[in-house]
């Protein structure tokens, strides 16, 4: 915001707030009701400043108006008449301010008006995350019919997603699907701005990735040694699309109740994608990765903590060294 200007505060909302095609102004009635304006102003004094309240809702920046009295008198209801409009100025302007980029600012209408635009900007970071989703909905499909139809199966081009996720997994299983351009398949309905689907995971809540500290978490002492057939097996890249099976959602519904999966499974594939590296068991170190979210949202405070079992080693990749 604009510095203060002799003597004069900052404006009282941001430049950019702009609540034009928004109607809907919110009234606090018993404040309004008990005002030293709905007590002491004239009639006509009281009309002029409602009026003026509600011509300020969609200026910008809202809650303001410019100090014109021409500006003032029409916006009051005097049209070009501005020696009427001056007999009831003052009462009318009762509570505006001047601030330093010139304009007068009413603090109620302007407190109203940031509240406002703060669900605006909400509502439009939705919509914009919603396209985004389904854009990346799109391309998952495009490719997830591609790889269908390199392996003989020809799908009708409104097959649900979740079928064709489903077809995906059972060619993974196979070991039909070997490599690929990059999908992203979770397995769970998308995100809203407004609605996630981890517990505890507020909106707005940011979520960064576990640190390296955190991640060189070490398996339970009672946990028996890798065999010596788990520490032979072949190392690969990050299958892709990497497929949640049944029993991994299960295990992550039981073990990290709290971690949004879908979210996180774009953050452990963006991040095994670009470091290149190759793991002997994937599944095991996307276990790994939920576990450490869980632990992280235990710590914030923001999930009930999950009692471990000292005997599951079921999440233990011995290469795992993230």
């Amino acid at each position: 915001m604009t510095s203060e200007v002799q003597g004069r505060p900052a404006p009282l909302v941001a430049a950019e707030v702009d609540l034009r095609g928004l109607p809907f102004m919110p009234l606090e009635v018993n404040r309004l009701r008990d005002s030293d304006l709905a007590i002491e102003a004239s009639g006509d004094e009281f009309r002029a400043a409602v009026l003026l309240w509600c011509a300020s809702w969609n200026q910008v920046p809202a809650g303001s108006l410019p100090n014109a009295e021409q500006s003032l008198a029409a916006y009051a209801g005097y049209g070009r008449d501005v020696k009427s409009w001056r007999k009831v100025r003052d009462g009318a302007l009762r509570g505006f301010v001047e601030c330093a980029d010139g304009r007068l600012y009413h603090p109620v209408v302007a407190e109203k008006a940031a509240e406002a635009w703060a669900q605006r900007v909400d509502h439009r970071e939705g919509k914009a995350n919603e396209l985004a989703r389904k854009q990346r909905e799109r391309e998952e499909r495009k490719q997830m019919f591609a790889l269908l139809r390199e392996a003989g199966h020809a799908l009708e081009w409104n097959t649900p997603t979740k079928v064709l996720r489903d077809r995906v997994a059972e060619l993974e299983r196979d070991g039909a699907v070997t490599s690929h351009a990059p999908v992203t398949v979770t397995g769970h309905a998308p995100d809203t701005a407004k609605r996630g689907t981890g517990k505890g995971e507020g909106e707005g809540t940011p979520h960064n990735p576990p640190s390296d500290g955190e991640r060189d978490r070490s398996p339970p002492k009672s946990a028996p040694p890798a065999s010596k057939s788990q520490r032979s097996k072949p190392k690969r890249a990050l299958p892709v699309p990497f497929v949640q099976t049944p029993e991994m959602l299960a295990w992550a519904a039981e073990k990290a109740p709290a971690v949004n999966l879908d979210r996180e499974t774009e953050r452990f594939i963006d991040y095994w994608t670009g470091q290149g590296s190759t793991k002997a068991d994937w599944p095991a170190t996307w276990r790994n990765w939920m576990l450490r979210a869980q632990d992280d949202l235990e710590r914030r405070g923001m999930a009930t903590p999950v009692a471990k079992d000292p005997s599951d080693t079921s999440w233990i990749d011995e290469d795992d060294g993230l």
